[in-house]
């Protein structure tokens, strides 16, 4: 989601871009292994005044019958909201996003969605509220079944420099897969995806590693694996750097919720 991580996440991957430089060939051919089917998530955000934070949640509440809907019968894999908790003027405050296996589906909740919050008198929060889409899609990603409502959604955003797109796929691939999937093992994160534009409203040269885990601890828990990562690859500094612009560099820290199959 085109959302963001703190700094120490920058140094982290910096090591790990730089250790993928030197990776033996074995440790990346394995990459390929993490290629799985796509899915396709829809983001919806808004960035609403204070005072009408109680109707935007009186609208996820009303919504939930109609995303329950749509995942008992297959039309999505997951859904989600969240509540931003790191502000910034001019930026999304609360969103939401579903998840589905195909375009035609996600769409096909998009005009659900729609005819339901145009019939509602809530529309106006909406219609007045500061508002972004958009269409992710993902081959890497791991989740966990089930529904968690105390979560956190972290993502952070990447842009690689022109002609630097594959040192940093290499690295996401062959370093940062490894560690989502172990804490997506051990319980500490309830997902994890690598996403990245299926309709480019932003540079198409832009990665994002998203996450969302099952309480505050799984916070602390991500950055100690990442930390611990790049402890383990310290070659660091300048690759991540002549990869990466880090003047397109954004992180986002939202309280969520999340039901997947």
């Amino acid at each position: 989601m085109q959302t963001h991580l703190l700094k120490s996440f920058v140094v982290i991957g910096s090591l790990l871009i730089a250790a993928a430089a030197s990776a033996p060939v074995r440790a990346q051919g394995n990459t390929d292994e993490k290629e799985k089917p796509p899915i396709y998530t829809y983001v919806a955000e808004w960035a609403a005044p204070r005072g009408d934070w109680p109707a935007i949640e009186k609208v996820d509440a009303a919504q939930k019958q109609l995303f329950e809907k749509l995942f008992a019968d297959g039309t999505i894999i997951g859904y989600g909201r969240f509540r931003v908790v790191a502000h910034q003027e001019g930026q999304p405050t609360h969103g939401n996003w579903w998840t589905a296996t195909s375009m035609a589906n996600l769409l096909k909740v998009l005009s659900a969605v729609s005819a339901q919050t145009g019939a509602s008198d809530l529309n106006k929060v909406f219609g007045e509220s500061k508002h972004w889409d958009l269409i992710l899609t993902s081959r890497q990603y791991g989740i966990h079944s089930g529904t968690i409502e105390n979560g956190y959604l972290r993502v952070s955003t990447y842009t690689a420099k022109p002609g630097q797109g594959e040192m940093l796929t290499t690295a996401i691939k062959a370093y940062m897969l490894p560690i989502l999937d172990k804490l997506l093992a051990d319980g500490a994160i309830h997902s994890y995806s690598i996403d990245r534009e299926a309709v480019h409203s932003n540079d198409p040269n832009t990665v994002d590693v998203a996450i969302v885990t099952n309480d505050a601890d799984g916070l602390d828990k991500f950055m100690a694996a990442l930390e611990s990562a790049g402890k383990a690859n310290p070659l660091g500094g300048p690759a991540f750097a002549s990869a990466t612009d880090g003047s397109l560099h954004r992180d986002f820290l939202a309280a969520a919720s999340e039901t997947s199959k």
